[in-house]
């Protein structure tokens, strides 16, 4: 089978699992992730795969405008080499990471909601690396150790009524 086998194969799988329940969704994305991490030679999903194994689904933040959105990019998508792994990458931080069609920084980019796992305090940043604390000012440091803002981290914070 040729490399461009394997990446139509990886994109019908994508579009499968947009079209499933959460947490079906969910463990597809890891599978899909493995798969495209082995077949691009890349390390850069590791990220997402580490956050979606070792969090409950139910506590992942997925909105339904987000589902539809990455339904109807991968409808469009032609895949090649070079695109696949930054597509799916944005597809993951668009699906897990919570984001409100309305939500933008200054610059007119989407924020998507992060946390501090030392502090578990939430951040949103945005496609141009905005950022803004949901909570108090966190300082930076070099042992710092980001993770997807949950559902249960939200609450209080923002408001959550649109969830997948």
């Amino acid at each position: 089978m040729n490399f461009n086998t394997h990446l139509e194969r990886n994109k019908l799988a994508v579009i499968s699992a947009l079209s499933s329940e959460k947490s079906i969704l969910i463990s597809e994305f890891i599978i899909i992730l493995k798969n495209s991490a082995s077949l691009l030679k890349i390390d850069n999903f590791s990220f997402w795969i580490d956050e979606l194994q070792n969090i409950d689904h139910s506590e992942i933040p997925m909105t339904k405008h987000a589902v539809v959105d990455a339904q109807k990019s991968w409808s469009e998508y032609s895949y090649s080499r070079t695109t696949f792994g930054n597509i799916l990458l944005d597809t993951c931080e668009k699906l897990f990471t919570y984001w409100q069609e309305d939500d933008l920084c200054s610059t007119q980019g989407q924020f998507y909601y992060y946390k501090d796992k030392n502090t578990n305090l939430v951040f949103k940043e945005s496609v141009f690396g905005c950022i803004e604390y949901a909570d108090r000012a966190m300082k930076k440091s070099t042992d710092t150790q980001f993770g997807i803002a949950l559902i249960s981290d939200l609450h209080g914070v923002v408001i959550v009524n649109n969830l997948y």
